[in-house]
């Protein structure tokens, strides 16, 4: 007999919607930021208040529509429904609003509001409908009851709503978040990283003059830093500003591109130098499965880095480069400093000196609807779906670069606009060919062919060329390879030249020759490896190859994939170990046996592996593949915390302040790189969960041993009386499962090695001592 059955669904949802796929605090801000935006608020502030005491709260505040009773129900409370999706968001308009100002979407999935869990523990939201006579909605949120039993349904969690008088806030509508018990530090630094990364969520490119969205951060207690700051961009509080486009406007190339909806079906784009336009062609539109969308590029010549760095205060390299919007919202990762999921470098290593790079060109992607298949990933962070409709993007993309490669590599670097046999007369027909083959161009068909050269355009509809196209072409070629070569050929056939002068030429020719060299050798930097082979430096050489276990291995589509992979990895591995933990609270681990103890060490351990490669796999230059490695495990274990916690290019972006010290040995064995990784993992984490704010490594090669002291400064040390049993299956002095020392010393066994507690000499926080 047939009968319905209903799936069931548990409270570890809230993690795996939550702080598992919120992978980063920035990224869960944003998604806060543009719930706001899509409640049409005109102003939200993010404040961080009393951060370096336990009441540490950060609170996301809004003018929005707000929520009444029923919407908190029926919406914010329905996990993964969203109005927006569902297109009856805009009926919860009163009348007043029905004239503002529509939005597209930036959001649509129904989580966002999971980013609380990303960045605290509790959650205190107050809401308020702009309406006539609203109630002011409160519901409290503690997400730590969704863990406690796995088996617990996420419906049975209860959460407390109340209705009050009046606003704890003062504010007469919108929607307020306040977060407390906060799961991650913040200091200046990160303020300064979060307010240049809120610069850039909203595109100013694309808003309408009468749709107002303001972004202020404030942290009361970074005022009087801020007050001995002059430049805009190393103060923390204040309202967000992004004038990056308006900075770039009069100084640089610039190309822009419209696609059409799919009824017009065209494609419009532009050049434009110095805020002169040198073209504009409209085309039939060949991507079929693209419409409302316009990009903005930006080439970086010299004199737009002078002007980006003395306007904004950074490098155009530390801003970025190419972002994608998608109705005005920003979408993660494009554009970011080391994301390349354009792959612009990874071509450019492949072209040398025919290709622009992420440090060449700035601009963005905008994406308007409905162009339902560019959406973003639901796990934030992993830019868009790779849709049919995303590699035309790319495609089109790519169109335009190639444009603005024709007009300044080709044209500005090297002359090659035209040939003897192209060239074009502008007032009068031309004939080409000979015999049979004789043609008539005329004026028309002239400015077409110039178009079509400085554009690679085709079906070309219209075109609208500036008057002085000629000059502008000569005056942009006029100090490039070719005019050079060619004025000093003139100057020798005629017989009548001075040396000097012929000398100067030539030296000016080559310096421009070595000016181009040098774009080369910057493209090829990360190819210097292969190219040392002088036995001369053979000890740099060295240097280099232990160096690259740590060094750019991974390059290209291979990297966009992995990194995919990379994401996944860690949420996988954090819901294993949360589940052991999770599953030893249910067991007295005093009474398990011996045998089922080790299955759960050995679970743990390769748990903790398998999160250590997906730290390293986009840096680590050495076969993953295999068990066993011969190296120097000196230089290995500097590489790795270098590479992997403290350098600008680092993978683990951790709260401790990591030491490194070393006497400079080296000492050649054999050894597992995930062990030593893993082992390394183990102290930091620890340290971590222990509220320890530095942490050092000791390296040191005592006759033909390596002593590695690693000491933190957490506020809980370690008993002495305690320090036989630190190392055995379950102790924890945290809520922890009790495996991560356990696991250490396995290792260090594994490599014939001693592990043991020592006294801190500070007489706080605590000290191992490692002998392998």
């Amino acid at each position: 007999m047939q009968k319905n059955l209903q799936f069931k669904i548990s409270a570890a949802l809230k993690n795996i919607i939550g702080s598992d796929l919120i992978s980063d605090d920035h990224i869960a801000i944003f998604e806060l930021v543009k719930n706001s935006y899509d409640a049409h608020a005109t102003k939200v502030e993010v404040l961080f208040y009393e951060m370096k005491t336990p009441n540490a709260k950060i609170i996301v505040k809004d003018n929005g529509k707000g929520m009444d009773y029923d919407d908190l129900v029926k919406k914010w409370l329905f996990v993964a429904y969203s109005a927006k999706k569902e297109g009856t968001e805009e009926e919860s308009y009163d009348y007043r609003n029905k004239i503002k100002v529509k939005r597209a979407y930036a959001g649509a999935k129904g989580i966002g509001r999971f980013s609380c869990d990303r960045l605290g523990r509790n959650l205190y939201l107050e809401t308020i409908k702009d309406e006539q006579d609203a109630k002011v909605e409160v519901l409290y949120t503690d997400w730590d009851k969704f863990e406690g039993n796995i088996r617990d349904e996420f419906i049975d969690i209860n959460v407390i709503h109340e209705t009050i008088e009046k606003s704890s806030y003062g504010v007469s509508n919108g929607t307020v978040l306040e977060i407390t018990n906060l799961k991650s530090d913040w200091d200046r630094g990160k303020f300064l990283e979060l307010k240049a990364a809120l610069a850039k969520l909203i595109n100013p490119n694309t808003r309408i003059a009468e749709d107002n969205f303001e972004i202020s951060l404030v942290v009361p207690e970074e005022l009087e830093k801020d007050s001995g700051e002059v430049l805009y961009v190393n103060r923390v509080n204040g309202l967000i500003e992004n004038l990056i486009f308006d900075t770039l406007e009069l100084k640089t190339t610039k190309i822009t591109s419209v696609v059409s909806n799919k009824e017009c079906n065209e494609i419009k784009t532009s050049l434009v130098e110095g805020g002169k336009m040198v073209y504009s062609i409209v085309e039939e539109n060949p991507f079929s499965n693209l419409e409302n969308v316009e990009l903005e590029i930006y080439y970086l010549n010299r004199s737009a880095k002078v002007n980006f760095s003395r306007r904004m205060g950074l490098q155009p390299v530390e801003y970025g480069h190419v972002f994608i919007y998608k109705n005005g919202v920003r979408i993660y990762p494009y554009g970011d400093r080391y994301e390349d999921p354009l792959k612009m470098d990874n071509r450019k290593t492949q072209g040398r000196t025919r290709y622009l790079g992420t440090r060449e060109v700035i601009g963005y992607i905008s994406i308007s609807d409905p162009n339902e298949q560019l959406r973003e990933t639901t796990s934030r962070g992993d830019g868009l779906l790779k849709t049919r409709e995303y590699f035309q993007l790319i495609d089109w993309f790519y169109q335009n670069l190639k444009r603005v490669e024709r007009y300044i590599i080709d044209i500005v670097d090297w002359g090659n606009f035209l040939s003897n046999d192209d060239f074009i007369n502008f007032n009068k027909s031309f004939t080409k060919g000979e015999g049979e083959d004789i043609e008539s161009k005329d004026v028309n068909e002239n400015i077409l062919k110039l178009v079509e050269s400085i554009s690679s355009g085709k079906n070309i509809k219209s075109v609208e060329l500036a008057p002085d196209i000629l000059e502008i072409l000569s005056q942009k070629s006029e100090n490039s390879v070719q005019k050079s070569l060619v004025d000093i050929t003139q100057a020798i056939e005629s017989g009548d030249f001075d040396k000097n002068e012929i000398l100067d030429r030539v030296h000016k020719a080559g310096l421009k020759v070595e000016q181009l060299k040098k774009s080369k050798d910057e493209a090829e930097s990360e190819l210097l490896d292969k190219l040392i082979e002088n036995e001369v430096i053979s000890e740099q050489l060295e240097e280099q190859v232990k160096r690259g276990l740590w060094q750019g291995a991974i390059i290209g589509t291979d990297k966009e994939r992995i990194i995919g992979l990379q994401h996944q990895i860690f949420h996988s591995s954090g819901r294993i170990n949360r589940n052991i933990k999770l599953l030893l609270r249910e067991l007295d681990v005093t009474v398990l046996s011996d045998e089922i103890k080790k299955k759960i060490a050995v679970i743990s351990l390769e748990s903790a592996k398998i999160s250590s490669i997906a730290n390293f796999i986009t840096k680590a230059n050495f076969n993953l593949k295999a068990t066993e490695i011969k190296s120097d495990i000196i230089e290995f274990i500097l590489g790795y915390l270098n590479e992997i916690y403290i350098s600008e290019g680092k993978i683990i972006d951790s709260n401790l302040l990591i030491n490194i010290d070393s006497d400079g040995g080296k000492l050649v064995m054999n050894f597992v790189p995930l062990e030593v990784t893993t082992l390394i993992d183990v102290f930091i984490s620890n340290a971590e969960k222990l509220k320890a704010k530095t942490i050092s490594f000791i390296l040191k090669k005592i006759g033909g041993r390596l002593l590695m002291t690693i000491h933190d400064d957490n506020p809980q040390p370690i008993p002495k009386e305690k320090f036989s049993e630190v190392f055995e299956f379950g102790y924890t002095t945290t809520n922890g499962s009790g495996i991560g020392l356990s696991q250490a010393r396995d290792i260090v066994q594994n490599l014939k090695g001693e592990i043991g507690v020592d006294e801190s000499e500070i007489g706080k926080g605590t000290t191992f001592k490692i002998t392998i």
